[in-house]
This record gives C-alpha cells, structure tokens and sequence, in this order.
C-alpha cells in the first residue's frame, strides 16, 4: 500500500489498521469522511473504535469490525486442579500456580507491549496523551512489573521457551494452561487443537479495567476520483446488514453497538472477548505509536532479564528511547 500511495496508484477503498493510521492521516493521503456520514448512524459505532481514526475531530476511516483480548484456557486442567475462572491479579497468580505442575506451565505469556499493556492499563496507567510519553509513571510499572513476575516465578513461560511459535500453539499443544489471546484463537484451536477441551473468559480486573482492541477500518484515498461513490461503499460495508453478516461469522466483534447482541447470542461463550471493551483502547498511541510500541518491548525485555531493577526503571528508560 504504502507503494502504491506513493505512486498515486492506491485504490478508492482500502483497509487501514488502527496501529497505522496517525501515520497515514498525518500524511494527508487518506480522505475524511465526516462530510458524506450520517453522524446519527456513526453513533453506532463503539466510539473508542471511531476514535482510533480521528484527528482534529475529523472521522478518517469506518472500523469494520475488532477483536479485544481474553484468556483462552483448558477446561480440563483448570477442572482437575479445581481452578475457577480467575476475576482478580490475585487469582489470575493464584491460578497459574496451582496449574504449574507436571511439566504443565499455568501460562504461557509473550514478552509483547501488545499482550503487557492491558495490565498496565489495568493499574491505572497511560500509554499516552495524544502524541506524548504517559507510560513512565508507578502506576503503569505496577502492572509491568505483576505481568512478568508471573514468569519470574516460575508459573509462566514465554513461549519460545516452551518451544513453541506463539502462545496459541502452546494452548493447542498442552504445554500451559492458560494464554491471553484474542478471538483469532478460535479458529486456530479447531485447527490446531481440536481436541482441545478449552473455554473463554474476560482479562482478571487490576484497580480498574483494561484491554486493547484490534481494528482496521475502510478508508478512502485523497486521490480518489470517484469520492462520493467510493465513500457509499464504505457505508455499504460497514452498514448493519454487512456487521450482520460480521456478527454471523462469529470471526469478529462487529464494530457497531446494535450487532454485538446478535454476536453474543449466536456465540455466548465468546462474550468475554465483547465483555473486553470496558477500559479497553484501540492498539494505537498516537503519532509516535511505532516508537512506543518498540520501547515498551525492550522495556520488558530489560525487566524480564533483570537488565533494571523494576518496572519503573525499565519504563523511565523507554521514555527517553521514545525521546520524552
């Protein structure tokens, strides 16, 4: 894409990821579409999805549809060790420790901001306001520093360490009990763990709630020549009939409020993954969330090999890499 921007070859319409978007909106190369909606209809939409792609108050893309995170876990371990769903950090620790047992981990857990962050959301913690640096504060180190400490103490294991790819196929395999993942999860597992007794439940609750949402949404080029026509079939795609369709698939949360009822009640055990919207934030951190992002994980590399003292070390360091 970013070729074919730059060549003014783009097309009309294109998918545009919530991680890129500050990038390509502050470039000038994608269109605002606030003068061809509906703002009535756009109320629909979860309005930290639409969020994700605004400047200036200007609506650049329509999100399609997005997954939030939750731990995918295997029934059978957590019911011969008598573990319950955990609800708090408390139980979550308690829980991967009663499951870390005959070469069996609690958890598998990456060392990826992408799967970090909600704790530190969950803490009380910022990542950012607007384009700076809000991550270096305790708030946001207490929930650094509770993520890794489940590795530390041995009821956890990165997956390359388990000898796996990712956290999915550590679930798949047996090797843990427990992975934060999102609803991509479900059609690997029938793939790759179909023997897999596993169930769904909403991320454990810090001081407060706290997710990430992944979303990408239709977009349309500044350079197109055919505007009017091209922002109908945004509308079109991200129209209820189409979320309709979304929602039926059970492949995505769709984006639109009045969809997520048909979702849950077609598919009631991924009602945690729609449950994760409460304190959730899309996966983006403003214009320098590229920067962030590659901070946040030598942060956490730094504090799992014990390179820092503690999390709030490792963040005060990934402040200044971020150049604030």
């Amino acid at each position: 894409m970013q070729a074919k921007i730059a060549s003014k070859t783009e097309p009309d319409v294109y998918y545009l990821d919530v991680f890129q978007a500050p990038a390509y909106i502050s470039k000038g190369v994608v269109e605002p579409l606030d003068s061809y909606l509906d703002m009535e209809d756009v109320k629909d939409f979860e309005e930290f999805l639409i969020e994700g792609f605004k400047k200036d108050g200007q609506i650049y893309g329509l999100p399609k549809d997005f997954n939030s995170l939750a731990i995918f876990y295997n029934k059978d371990m957590f019911e011969k060790a008598g573990v319950k769903e955990p609800t708090t950090w408390a139980e979550l620790e308690e829980a991967a420790k009663k499951l870390t047992k005959d070469g069996v981990y609690g958890m598998s857990l990456s060392a990826d901001a992408a799967r970090f962050i909600p704790f530190m959301l969950q803490a009380g913690g910022k990542i950012n306001e607007g384009d700076a640096v809000a991550f270096n504060t305790a708030e946001a180190a207490k929930g650094l520093d509770f993520y890794f400490s489940l590795i530390k103490k041995g009821y956890a294991k990165q997956p390359k360490d388990l000898g796996e790819g990712w956290n999915g196929d550590a679930l798949a395999h047996k090797k843990v009990a427990m992975v934060i993942e999102g609803g991509w999860m479900i059609p690997f597992m029938k793939d790759a763990g179909p023997d897999v007794k596993y169930g769904i439940t909403k991320l454990p609750k810090g001081d407060k709630e706290g997710n990430l949402a992944f979303t990408v949404a239709y977009a349309m080029s500044v350079n197109s020549k055919h505007k009017k026509e091209a922002a109908e079939v945004i509308k079109f795609l991200t129209g209820k009939e189409a979320l309709k369709m979304v929602a039926e698939s059970g492949l995505a949360i769709p984006s639109r409020k009045s969809m997520e009822q048909l979702y849950t009640e077609k598919y009631p055990e991924r009602t945690p993954l729609v449950e994760g919207t409460k304190g959730a934030q899309v996966f983006q951190f403003g214009a320098n969330t590229t920067k962030i992002m590659d901070a946040l994980n030598k942060a956490g590399e730094k504090l799992l090999f014990n390179k820092v003292n503690d999390g709030k070390a490792a963040l005060d360091e990934a402040a200044k890499e971020v150049g604030q």
